[in-house]
This record gives C-alpha cells, structure tokens and sequence, in this order.
C-alpha cells in the first residue's frame, strides 16, 4: 500500500494496530487488565476510523457543500485577533497535512486550494461532532469520564485544524482573487 504522506501511514498503522488488540484482548476479556486495554484499543480504532468516515461524507456531499462563498466558509471579523492572541503565525505551518498534494501550490490554482481549504474544514467540523460518539460505549462499560475526555482531545484535534484552515483563508482568497483578475486579464490581451 502507497501512502501520499507520514499522516496517512500513522493513521493506518494505528488503527490497524489498535484493531488487532482490541481483537485479541477480546478473547481474554476475563482478565481485567486485558479488558481495559481492549477498551482503549477500541476508543483509539474508533477515533481513527472517524477521520476516514468524516473525509467519506464530505466526498458524498454536491460541491456545493464546501462553496468558498457560502457564509460559514467565509472569515469572521474577530478571527484575527483570536488567531493573533494564540500565536497561528508559529503555528500554522507545523500543522501536519493528511494529503500534502491537495495544498501544493504548484500542483493546484488558487480557487483548488481554496475549495481544498473549505473541504478540509467541513471534514474537521464533522469529525469533531462525531468524536462525542465513543461517549456511547460507557452506555456498555461505564467509566464515562474516560470516554469525555477521549471525546473532548480528539474534538479539539480537529478543532484546531478546522482554526488552521480559517486562519489560511484569507490569504488564500485574496490568491485566488489575483489568480482570477490574471485570468481575466490575459483573455482580454488575446482578444
């Protein structure tokens, strides 16, 4: 199997591995200790399988969904001092990237990078609502304060990418803008 970066491989190998504990810990469920690490083995694969099904229902959605235009894509006036307060500009560029091709800049145009972008987000807010699921398996093992927390790091994970991607889309609508007005530019010259 090809992985297109360090994050898709990562992203398998752990829920491969967490899937094949929580397998094997299942039949030795009678010891407690083997118990409790099938539990978390199932938390961890749970977790990791929500990255691929929030990505699955954003491609399943018309393009429209993630419009650069539509309102909830576009920056709020108090971002800025927010992303500003919390440092982004040291940030932003540690973020790791699942696909590193969807925001190469000599691979894609501005308005590519741009829906990429938004794309991106609306995975990350999915993913985000849907990390509170794994709060249903203390219906079945109690210990619900273990599976909030897990619940609330992997919502703020994502959180943090869906801050990544508004604190890029300014600059990338003003690329995209330029790289328009070009466009429009050189068929005015040919003409």
């Amino acid at each position: 199997m090809k992985f297109k970066s360090s994050m898709q491989k990562a992203l398998f190998f752990m829920s491969t591995a967490s899937f094949a504990v929580m397998a094997a810990c299942f039949f030795l469920r009678d010891i407690d200790f083997f118990e409790s690490l099938g539990i978390t083995a199932l938390t961890v694969f749970t977790h990791a399988m929500l990255r691929y099904i929030g990505a699955v229902i954003v491609a399943l959605m018309p393009k429209s969904f993630t419009d650069p235009s539509r309102r909830c894509y576009q920056p709020k006036k108090w971002e800025p001092a927010l992303y500003k307060k919390l440092g982004f500009k040291k940030l932003k560029n540690r973020a790791p990237t699942y696909d590193p091709d969807e925001f190469d800049i000599t691979k894609r145009t501005p308005p590519e990078l741009l829906q990429n972008s938004c794309r991106a987000e609306a995975i990350h807010k999915i993913i985000a609502l849907m990390s509170f699921l794994p709060v249903l398996y203390s219906l079945r093992f109690g210990a619900l304060p273990v599976f909030l927390i897990t619940s609330v790091a992997g919502a703020g994970l994502d959180l943090y990418f869906v801050a990544v991607q508004r604190y890029n889309r300014p600059r990338l609508i003003k690329y995209a803008e330029s790289f328009n007005n070009k466009s429009k530019e050189k068929n005015i010259c040919k003409k």
